[in-house]
Formats: structure tokens, sequence, C-alpha cells
């Protein structure tokens, strides 16, 4: 049987869509990181049977970030921040691991749905790597 990842933006989010999508029906379990609950039952996608995996992110992902002297504010001049400054694209909040924890729930799964608002927060998960 296949099985569908489907990542929502908020924790609160992924159980109302999964208590909906599997009629009640679903077992729940805390993620590695112990902030995100990953819901699980089966059910019909793209015509066949498979199973699902619902859970979410907490905030962003990743952030980016300018580095060395272009991260004291105080101490750079603006212009530069557009045109020479270099960046560090990170783990948003470490203590998550939601790299991670997406890492091991993607794993082995088939497709990928994600529920995500259709703004720039939302957006920006879409393409966070």
């Amino acid at each position: 049987m296949k099985t569908v990842l489907m990542v929502a933006e908020k924790p609160s989010l992924a159980q109302s869509i999964a208590k909906i999508l599997s009629r009640g029906s679903l077992s729940s379990h805390k993620g590695l990181n112990g902030a995100c609950s990953v819901h699980e039952y089966t059910g019909t996608f793209a015509g066949q049977p498979v199973r699902f995996k619902m859970t979410s992110v907490c905030g962003h992902v990743m952030t980016l970030d300018f580095l060395g002297k272009y991260n004291k504010w105080d101490k750079v001049d603006p212009a530069e921040l557009f045109s020479q400054a270099p960046t560090e694209k990170k783990e948003a909040n470490p203590k998550l691991n939601m790299v991670k924890f997406l890492q091991v729930e993607g794993r082995g799964c088939d497709y990928i749905v994600l529920w995500l608002d259709c703004d720039k927060e939302g957006e920006n998960i879409c393409f966070e790597k």
C-alpha cells in the first residue's frame, strides 16, 4: 500500500483535517520532536487505497540571516545589505528539529500533499529545503 504524507501549517489544523478525512477513525502519536503529532489512517488517493500520515510544521522551518559583520545592524551601511551581504539559510528553531522530523516522516512516502495558507508564509514553507 502506498503512503501519502500530508503536512499542514499548524498542529491544530493537521489534527482537524485528519479527523474529518478519516471520519474519526485514526491513530495519533507524537513525532520525534515532541511538538508535532502524526495522525494515521487509511483511505483512497488517486483511485487507490493508501495509508495517510497527516502532520504539520510548527512555524517556519528555515530562516535566512546575514553573516558576520552584516548581522550587526548598527555597524553596517543598509545599502550593503542589498549588494554585498552574504546570507545563511538555517533551521528557524533548532530545538524543534523540524528538518529531521520531516525527513523521518517523509521516508518511504510516495506522495506529499501540502495544506498551507495561500500567503507568503505558506509559500515559503512550500519551497524550504
